[in-house]
């Protein structure tokens, strides 16, 4: 992987990813194939069942569907709990979350396609959820229970009201801050990838192995980020009035707060990041459809990747608050190897 030159805007940082390796099978995204109605998603049966979805691959090439990627429709909104890989011609079950806990009802059973990807901060939590369950019970489940908590706290910080707690209501109540942010970001050419820091803090690692694939993923995966920077301004716009209510007389000291500038990261905390990202150890599952599910566990970085016939057509590492988390520490037990394609297949050395 190469990092381009960062993006600024605010207090969000962008690291555009390329990269020359292997791009793996051809295949196309879950909104392509939604479009061009060659991939059918619909609820299991007519009664449903909350953490699952059906998927049809009626055409010719893979459909790639990306860990936190919306469906929209049937008896309520849904998204991925993993990153899976559809292969023509067949129809599996796939794990999902639903992010709309009030209704279970609709017109169809079909599902539709979303312009919205998870925020990062839920997908973060989901994914920890995930790894956890595939080790102890070799199940992509989540916690339902707290993403519906989630997705309540999300709506509040961002003061977003909706009737059926919806997560694309959060987004189309912010639809104007996320332009404002999304502005400040462009697309560059070769971009497979990004690398986000927020407040001065590396948040996550994004990478698709085609760029026509990325391209049609990058605003939604963008807006997936942009999304908690949104929702950490309103936050601390939140606590300063709280402050500036309970204390007028503290004025200077929030004034000499306001004027301290977040350095802005350079390609030594990019690499920092990508550092740790190496020195989690991975586990391997065999993935719902095509290849395998490799998930990552460390003390300060969470992550998954899809790795199909030696390639890796999406990967996703994501930092932790802290390691205070429900999981076993890392240990060189056989079982639990580093990483076998990481450094000669994803991050090449200069």
């Amino acid at each position: 992987m190469e990092f381009g030159e960062p993006q600024v805007y605010e207090e969000m940082v962008l690291f555009p990813v390329r990269s020359r390796l292997n791009p793996g099978p051809d295949y196309i995204t879950l909104s392509e194939a939604l479009e061009q109605r060659v991939l059918e998603v619909s609820e299991v049966s007519e009664h449903g069942s909350v953490p699952e979805l059906k998927a049809t691959n009626k055409g010719q090439k893979p459909t790639l569907m990306i860990d936190g990627e919306e469906l929209k429709g049937a008896k309520q909104n849904r998204v991925l709990n993993t990153t899976i890989m559809v292969a023509p011609g067949t129809t599996v079950v796939i794990p999902v979350s639903c992010v709309e806990a009030h209704r279970w009802h609709g017109h169809t059973l079909s599902m539709g396609k979303s312009d919205h990807v998870m925020a990062h901060y839920l997908r973060t939590k989901k994914m920890e959820q995930v790894n956890r369950n595939l080790e102890q019970n070799r199940s992509f489940r989540a916690n339902q229970q707290e993403i519906w908590a989630d997705i309540d706290i999300m709506a509040y910080r961002l003061h977003v009201e909706s009737p059926t707690s919806a997560m694309s209501d959060i987004y189309e109540a912010r639809a104007k801050d996320l332009e404002d942010y999304l502005k400040g970001f462009s697309l560059v050419e070769g971009q497979k990838g990004l690398l986000v820091f927020i407040g001065g803090k590396p948040v996550g690692l994004e990478f698709i192995s085609r760029e026509e694939a990325f391209s049609r993923l990058y605003q939604k995966l963008l807006k997936s980020y942009v999304l908690e920077a949104v929702s950490l301004k309103y936050e601390k716009l939140m606590k300063r009035r709280m402050k500036k209510s309970a204390d007028k007389e503290n004025k200077q000291k929030n004034d000499a707060d306001k004027r301290k500038p977040e350095a802005i990261p350079g390609m030594e905390q990019a690499r920092t990041f990508v550092e740790e990202a190496l020195s989690t150890r991975e586990k391997r599952y065999p993935s719902i459809g095509m290849g395998y599910s490799c998930r990552y566990l460390g003390n300060k970085v969470v992550g998954a990747a899809l790795e199909v016939d030696g390639s890796i057509p999406h990967l996703a590492f994501f930092a932790v608050e802290n390691g205070n988390r429900s999981q076993k520490k890392n240990s060189p037990d056989e079982n639990f190897p580093r990483l076998r394609i990481r450094r000669g297949y994803l991050f090449e050395k200069d």
